[in-house]
């Protein structure tokens, strides 16, 4: 029996006047968990659209238990045993669990074709039961989370006996929690038989999974190596073609007044009792596990919610931020978590966009000034390194590290003080998150202060001059930047009162 499952060898997929893919190549070998990293754009995407039939290569051969094989469509791959998972639900919402299961493939008897519903709902359960996961399989799909879903479409996997599983991105909308749950099903699908494709951007993944890895770069295949025998260091050369040497940027700023400053801050069923400051030029990061009430901190501060109790301060002076409108009034501005959904029009053009942060900025009388919006845009644009061919273009079409540049630049166009920035750089790869924390740390020496709330903790302790922790809605400890370490938040975080 061949070695390898999968083989694609010098791989070329060409689109009008782009190479997306160019001399690649790549080997999956039977029962392993192969790592498929690159930057946003390095060409993972199409890759594995041609691994399943979506796009057909110009040039390379891709063989199949060591027969050529060529894909026309996803129903040929599928038909091979070849079933990809996408970062993003591909199921209906609107049917049950067993009926997204057996879409496709369902069981059925006799010359009418009649529905077997009592075995498929049987079979669908004994799937799920398989994989530890505790969903009904009459449950509405959605009616269940992003991790649920995630497990349905696994089970899927298992139901049309898949052979290869390719799963893009499964980590990218999930809690800590959730991913080393993810890892314990990702095994069982390899202890059944499986051989699997894991992409991501995240390290942590890599390392807890796979076997060996592979990185794409530019289009082009960069290398194959055993994860065990490859460091951080090299990972990030290999990614991004240079080497990060201070991925968090050290600056001797010198910290200034007071900005923001929160008492007793207080928000029924949230959080209690918070207080803390933020002065200029200063990054101060709040910290914790997932529902510790950091982000609810900020949607509060930035007048999303209102407080049941406690006051806000602004350069000394009490303010009523009852709105966004307030705050940005005061100077305070927020990066939300959700930038595609909260901070950002995807169909809208990237101009557009930057213009929403500051629409007065723009008027002439009762004319809106296209011209001055695009002008601003641009500088902006330019200013935070968008990579893109025209602020004409649409915010969907940037890569997630250039939509949150985009989010920074529709920010900066008010006059603002303090930023809050709730996980600037959840969901990009390391190549964007170098340019997100140079963004910060020149916004830091510009005199601007910056909240970070953040449950990375290698950025916590690289960017931030003073670590807030939370938990359970309280802060239970603070640290300056030279007195902590991620021993010390754990505990704040789990076990601090």
């Amino acid at each position: 029996m061949d070695e390898y499952i999968l083989e694609l060898n010098h791989i070329t997929k060409i689109f009008p006047g782009v190479k997306a893919l160019q001399d690649v190549n790549f080997q999956l070998k039977r029962g392993e968990i192969h790592a498929l990293m690159g930057e946003n754009g390095a060409g993972k995407s199409t890759f594995i659209k041609v691994i399943t039939g979506v796009h057909q290569p110009e040039e390379g051969t891709m063989k199949l238990d060591g027969q050529p094989v060529q894909f026309k469509s996803t129903r040929d791959s599928q038909e091979a045993g070849i079933v990809c998972i996408y970062q993003h639900s591909t199921a209906y919402p609107d049917l049950s669990v067993t009926e997204n299961i057996f879409l496709g493939h369902e069981i059925t008897k006799g010359k009418m074709k009649a529905l077997q519903w009592k075995e498929m709902h049987a079979k669908a359960q004994e799937l799920l039961d398989r994989l530890g996961a505790d969903i009904d399989s009459r449950a509405s799909m959605g009616t269940l989370s992003v991790a649920q879903q995630q497990l349905v479409e696994i089970a899927k996997a298992l139901s049309s006996q898949a052979r290869i599983i390719i799963m893009d991105e499964p980590t990218a909308a999930l809690t800590k929690r959730e991913s080393e749950e993810l890892y314990e099903y990702t095994e069982k699908l390899r202890e059944g038989g499986a051989s699997i494709i894991f992409i991501s951007h995240r390290f942590e993944d890599m390392y807890r999974l796979a076997d060996r890895v592979t990185v794409l770069r530019d289009a082009q295949y960069i290398g194959t190596w055993d994860v065990d025998a490859i460091s951080n260091e090299d990972m990030i050369i290999a990614m991004v073609g240079r080497e990060i040497k201070q991925l968090f940027p050290k600056r001797k700023i010198e910290i200034g007044e007071e900005i923001l400053r929160v008492e007793k801050l207080g928000r029924t069923g949230y959080f209690k009792d918070i207080s803390f400051d933020v002065k200029k030029g200063e990054i101060v990061a709040l910290t914790g596990l997932v529902g510790a009430g950091r982000s609810e901190v900020a949607e509060t501060i930035f007048g999303i919610a209102q407080p049941s109790e406690g006051t806000i301060y602004v350069d000394g002076k009490e303010v009523k931020v009852k709105s966004p409108t307030d705050a940005t009034c005061a100077g305070l501005g927020l990066l939300p978590e959700d930038r595609q959904k909260q901070a950002l029009i995807l169909d809208w053009e990237i101009s557009k966009n930057i213009g929403l942060g500051n629409m007065d900025r723009f008027r002439d009388g009762p004319w809106y000034n296209k011209t001055k919006e695009s002008k601003t845009a641009q500088e902006l644009a330019e200013k935070m390194a968008v990579k893109a061919s025209s602020i004409y273009d649409k915010a969907s079409s940037l890569s997630g590290g250039n939509q949150q540049k985009v989010v920074v630049a529709k920010a900066l166009t008010s006059n603002l003080k303090l930023i809050i920035m709730d996980e600037p750089t959840k969901g990009v790869d390391v190549g964007a998150k170098a340019a997100i924390y140079e963004i910060m740390g020149e916004l830091a020496e510009q005199g601007y202060g910056i909240l970070l709330i953040s449950s990375e903790m290698p950025e916590v302790l690289g960017m931030a001059d003073r670590i807030i922790v939370m938990k359970s809605g309280r802060i239970t400890a603070e640290f300056k930047s030279e007195e902590a370490n991620q021993a010390k938040i754990l505990e704040a975080a789990m076990l601090g009162e």
